[in-house]
């Protein structure tokens, strides 16, 4: 008699062949959908329903998809439909004669699939078009003795924050501005704020080759220059108690830098990017007399690689990365001619989890390091901070894939 393990492995090996058939078979009974860029005909019968319907012809006759015009168990009408011509019940009865009439399920707009209810749901999104609101739990490592971190780290600290995305594509000038507005975080039980007013990207593909260079080794050839330049700004941003400083308040006024993508998506949207510009602003040791007599003012130059990257198409997994540098040198008060170095970096990753009403809740995963000197102590400080957290967005349009029109050659 075998023992009851053996029963177990010997129905389990058995078994997984029947189910890895039986999975396929199940995704083939999911009835079809009509299509989005077809024409649909609406025919009234005399019940009351409604039936959608697009045929085809082939060589074999003409079959044609039917699909309820309204919602299954509610009755209501289907929203996200296209227009459709008008027909009687008589006319129905006519083209069931002749044709094979196969149950289907309504067409549903690019972005969008529709369940067997009826019902259209949001399956792709653009991240880089909403309004977010987030929490989550940000614990921070911190040191400003040096690089020896020291123990009592706040693990509890509880992070909200909050910023609107736009990213506008002009396919016909080859441009993609994207926009961050009011962008801001408050890490609670030591507060610590971070803000930035207004921060613009603009990224440009030449539709022609800015230059050619001509190469002799081997057989002679041309080849084209093409330069994926851009440039950007922010505006007002803000760093308030962070760890290592606890009384001092940073504000950047403002900064410019040009860009150069060595890598883009088609659509501009992933791309890798560096950045080389300068900033001006102030900094306050204590944040308790802030006026315009108490900051040291400051100016210097930065630079930044940064990347953005969409993990295919449906706009469910995105990663993030950031490192950038500034050397900012004080410019009045009596620290005037003092420079110090500051390092910041950070790693993400979102992706979508759950939509409610197609307003998408994705996790975030994000950790981030900082070191700098002090103004006026010649102490080196360091931060790091991992982050955990989900992110409700709203307004996430679906993501659409819009490739360039290929370079034209004069």
């Amino acid at each position: 008699m075998r023992s009851p393990p053996r029963r177990l492995i010997l129905s389990a090996l058995l078994t997984a062949p029947l189910l890895a058939f039986a999975a396929p078979a199940a995704a083939d009974d999911a009835p079809p959908a009509l299509r989005w860029d077809q024409p649909v005909s609406c025919y009234h019968l005399k019940e009351g329903k409604t039936l959608r319907v697009q045929c085809t012809q082939d060589a074999k006759g003409e079959t044609c998809l039917a699909a309820p015009g309204e919602m299954v168990g509610i009755g209501d009408p289907l929203d996200k439909v296209q227009p459709c011509s008008a027909h009687s019940d008589d006319e129905y009865r006519q083209l069931a004669r002749r044709a094979r009439m196969v149950p289907a399920v309504a067409e549903a707009p690019p972005g969008y699939a529709r369940g067997e209810s009826g019902r259209a749901f949001q399956v792709k999104f653009d991240l880089l078009n909403r309004f977010y609101i987030g929490v989550g739990w940000a614990p921070t490592l911190q040191s400003s003795r040096g690089f020896a971190v020291p123990a009592g780290f706040p693990f509890a600290r509880a992070n909200a924050e909050m910023g609107i995305h736009l990213s506008i594509l002009s396919p016909r000038k080859r441009a993609r501005h994207d926009l961050r507005i009011l962008e801001g975080s408050a890490t609670f039980a030591d507060l610590e704020l971070r803000g930035t007013l207004l921060s613009y990207d603009y990224q440009h593909e030449h539709r022609r080759p800015l230059f050619w260079i001509s190469t002799f080794f081997g057989e002679p050839d041309v080849h084209p220059i093409l330069p994926r330049m851009g440039f950007g700004f922010r505006v007002l941003s803000v760093l308030d108690r962070q760890p290592s400083f606890r009384d001092a308040l940073d504000m950047e006024f403002g900064e410019f830098h040009v860009a150069w993508n060595p890598w883009q998506s088609d659509d501009m949207y992933s791309h890798l990017r560096i950045e080389l510009g300068g900033d001006f602003g102030a900094h306050w040791q204590d944040r308790k007399i802030v006026s315009g007599k108490s900051g040291n003012y400051f100016i210097g130059p930065t630079a930044a690689i940064e990347s953005r990257i969409s993990l295919g198409k449906g706009g469910l997994h995105y990663l993030f990365s950031d490192l950038t540098f500034r050397r900012p040198t004080i410019v009045s008060g009596d620290l005037t001619g003092e420079s110090v170095n500051r390092l910041a970096g950070s790693f993400a990753y979102e992706g979508v989890l759950v939509a409610i009403n197609d307003q998408p809740i994705s996790a975030r995963l994000a950790a981030e390091g900082r070191t700098q000197n002090d103004f006026v102590r010649d102490v080196r400080a360091v931060e790091l901070r991992f982050f955990a957290g989900l992110r409700m967005s709203f307004g996430a349009p679906p993501r659409v894939f819009e490739p360039m029109p290929a370079f034209e050659d004069p």
